[in-house]
């Protein structure tokens, strides 16, 4: 993960002025007011689906408990789960190689709603067919970071073959 990091973190993303109206509702959360870009982070996996100040405090304190405090709740997401899941069965056969693994996850909307507002609100503040702000760009983030990754994987196959990449 380091290793992809230190690979990516300087690759410019899609900023379009939708996404930059809907950050600017996040007053008081300067994370929330940057624009895109790659970092670092943990994913909280459920199949459960969630949204709101509230179940985002939840998600915050299960990522620090879960993590012994080292964790930084960043994102949240359910296919992962599934994923994560068949490529475990598949490990157990000998299949795969899951310390091979890198989840490149982007993130499409908050999963909170923005001060002021309330968790209903938020949710469908964003609709299919009008268009969500980030949707289209986090599809586009996902396959650049991803291709680049893959292509210096591909590229230096020879070394990464029997090695797992390192920072």
């Amino acid at each position: 993960m380091e290793w992809a990091y230190q690979l990516t973190k300087h690759i410019p993303l899609a900023h379009r002025e939708a996404m930059q109206k809907r950050r600017a509702l996040y007053t008081g959360y300067p994370k929330a007011q940057r624009p895109p870009l790659v970092m670092k982070g943990d994913n909280l996996l459920s199949m459960t689906y969630w949204h709101g100040k509230i179940l985002n405090q939840w998600a915050n304190d299960w990522v620090k408990y879960y993590s012994e405090g080292a964790g930084n709740y960043v994102t949240t997401a359910m296919e992962d789960t599934g994923t994560m899941q068949a490529l475990t069965f598949l490990a157990r056969a000998k299949r795969v190689d899951v310390q091979r693994v890198l989840v490149v996850r982007t993130a499409s909307n908050f999963e909170m709603q923005w001060p002021g507002g309330d968790a209903a609100e938020s949710l469908s503040g964003e609709k299919l067919g009008s268009g969500y702000s980030a949707y289209l760009p986090s599809l586009e983030a996902a396959h650049r970071i991803g291709s680049f990754v893959v292509h210096e994987l591909v590229k230096n196959s020879p070394r990464y073959e029997n090695e797992i990449p390192k920072k």
